[in-house]
């Protein structure tokens, strides 16, 4: 950098302003989508919810589309699902029944095991809710940011981009993700994905393990946004030290 200070101001993720005031103002402007999907929610335990998603402008191949909706079912596990028409179709194609299961969505909705939530979903507020236990995520930071703000462990599929370099280094070096795919060329099969899942969401050591690492971020991420009784989080305290010293090199400039 040139002997240029260099500051990390991050985690900037608005989904950890969790407090009563901020809840309520999102609250007055839930879409029908959203108490839709709340409602769903509503209807499960705490933390057995597997919610997926692939980001606003990521999808898959139809033969993985088909393989994650077998293991989804072969789990047994709740997930909620925002699903996009798979690669090499127009993102705003109407879905197509020929890209899952036959009958797959009648048999998930008859068992209330699944929703499908077409193209969006309000990912901040179902990740905050009570019912989510986990995240198959393709691993956009911004998705990293909004699951572990909450103590969300991570499922990773990343498929472009820097993304495979955040599944390793949360699976590697901080315990918070188990990779099952990688990439729109990988071969999926549906009964390791299930049994991933299963070890994720369910009462086992390496679940425990990522949820108590997952916690522990979320606990550091809220830390380094605080202030206030003589504490200073290390976000404030890099963007206090950062405009300071915009503020001193502006003056100098002045001075000359």
């Amino acid at each position: 950098m040139g002997g240029k200070p260099v500051w990390m101001i991050g985690p900037a993720c608005s989904s950890m302003k969790n407090d009563t005031h901020n809840q309520e103002e999102r609250s007055e402007k839930l879409s029908s989508k959203t108490d839709s999907c709340c409602e769903w929610l509503d209807l499960h335990p705490p933390t057995s919810v597997l919610y997926v998603s692939f980001g606003s402008h990521n999808t898959i191949l139809p033969s993985q589309m088909m393989e994650l909706a077998l293991s989804l079912e072969a789990s047994n596990k709740a997930f909620m699902w925002v699903i996009r028409p798979p690669f090499g179709f127009s993102s705003t194609e109407d879905f197509r029944a020929e890209w899952l299961p036959d009958g797959f969505e009648e048999r998930i909705r008859e068992k209330n095991q699944g929703l499908l939530v077409h193209k969006w979903a309000p990912q901040q507020e179902i990740l905050s809710h009570k019912s989510i236990g986990a995240f198959l995520s393709h691993c956009g930071w911004n998705s990293v940011l909004e699951s572990l703000s909450q103590g969300i462990p991570i499922i990773g599929w990343p498929l472009s981009g820097e993304q495979c370099f955040n599944s390793q280094m949360l699976e590697n070096e901080v315990g918070v993700c188990i990779e099952v795919a990688r990439g729109v060329n990988s071969e999926t099969k549906h009964d390791e994905v299930a049994r991933v899942i299963k070890m994720v969401l369910g009462k086992t050591e390496k679940g425990e393990e990522m949820r108590r690492k997952a916690n522990q971020m979320k606990e550091k991420m809220e830390d380094s946004l605080r202030g206030g009784g003589g504490f200073e989080g290390s976000s404030i305290k890099a963007i206090n030290d950062f405009l300071g010293t915009a503020t001193s090199i502006k003056k100098s400039s002045i001075l000359k």
